[in-house]
């Protein structure tokens, strides 16, 4: 009798799980669209896991970047250290190449951050953005990262209002729909 009770409860359980593998696959899992990605860009990817690189792709394609070298690297915690809240990605532009340190998200949140970033290449590459030797300059105006919070940072605005549309365009490509 014991061993049928334990039988049972194996067996349930089994079916639980089952039924959520097979049902209840998140749309952050789906996988994407088979597509035919550019060399437009050279993309380096040292971070797991790797479909980051291939929506960095359709975004800096969407975005109409060409001919850029972008490393995707590990966002360390000494870097999540200088923000104030939850540091998702930062990018750095250095002698005409990206630098872009992501933390581990699941596919829905990467298109929404990387999205995020290219709007920062999109500034960088304009000359509107500047970073050098930890000062920023944004539109000609040289500004001290510690005087604004993050949200009222001008290209931070700028990129939160931009990011949507190409988040759009990249889920489109990458799974049909939005």
């Amino acid at each position: 009798m014991k061993n049928n009770i334990v039988k049972i409860v194996v067996g349930v359980l089994l079916l639980i799980i089952l039924y959520f593998l097979i049902f209840k696959t998140n749309s952050e899992d789906k996988p994407f669209n088979q597509i035919q990605l550019t060399e437009n860009n050279f993309i380096y990817n040292e971070k797991f896991p790797t479909y980051y690189d291939t929506i960095l792709m359709v975004a800096m394609d969407k975005a109409e970047l060409a001919g850029f070298n972008v490393m995707l690297r590990e966002l360390t915690d000494g870097a999540k250290s200088q923000f104030d809240g939850e540091l998702k990605a930062h990018i750095r532009y250095e002698n005409d190449d990206f630098y872009i340190f992501i933390g581990k998200m699941d596919r829905n949140e990467a298109i929404e951050v990387l999205s995020h970033e290219v709007i920062h290449m999109l500034q960088y590459r304009s000359g509107n953005l500047i970073y050098s030797n930890g000062q920023i300059t944004w539109m000609g105006e040289t500004l001290d990262l510690n005087s604004k919070e993050y949200e009222q940072r001008p290209w931070e605005i700028e990129a939160f209002q931009k990011q949507s549309k190409l988040m759009g365009m990249v889920k489109e490509s990458l799974w049909g729909d939005n």
